[in-house]
């Protein structure tokens, strides 16, 4: 993986207000599209990429069932989706409308130790 090494003054820490250097990641410009991500995971496998797309599919519709009942879903190697939202605050428990005041309902993904970690960088 590329990086770029940028100057920061530091805001906090032992090294607060001294001017460090620190690397940031350089992604890629190009995207990974999912064709080409289905394409790659059909490689050395005898499943082919409508399989795979289809259970990306399926798993996208089940997880947002899953989450939109409550439940935090544990995808094992993957790790874990649960669900989020905001909520506006109001002065009285009865003046809570949660069509009104619950917002911005989403999925977060929390990566596992291992999934998290990139292999073969530096």
């Amino acid at each position: 993986m590329d990086y770029s090494l940028n100057k920061r003054k530091m805001s906090v820490g032992k090294f607060k207000g001294k001017e460090m250097f620190v690397a940031s990641a350089v992604c890629q410009k190009q995207h990974i599209s999912f064709e080409q991500l289905c394409e790659r995971m059909t490689a050395d496998s005898t499943i082919g990429e409508a399989d795979i797309a289809a259970v990306f599919y399926k798993f996208r519709n089940v997880l947002n069932e899953f989450c939109s009942q409550g439940y935090i879903v544990n995808a094992g190697p993957l790790g874990k989706f649960r669900p989020t939202f905001l909520s506006k605050v109001v002065e009285k428990e009865e003046d809570f409308k949660p069509t009104e005041c619950i917002t911005k309902t989403q999925i977060l993904f929390t990566p596992t130790a291992k999934f998290r970690e990139l292999k073969n960088v530096a």
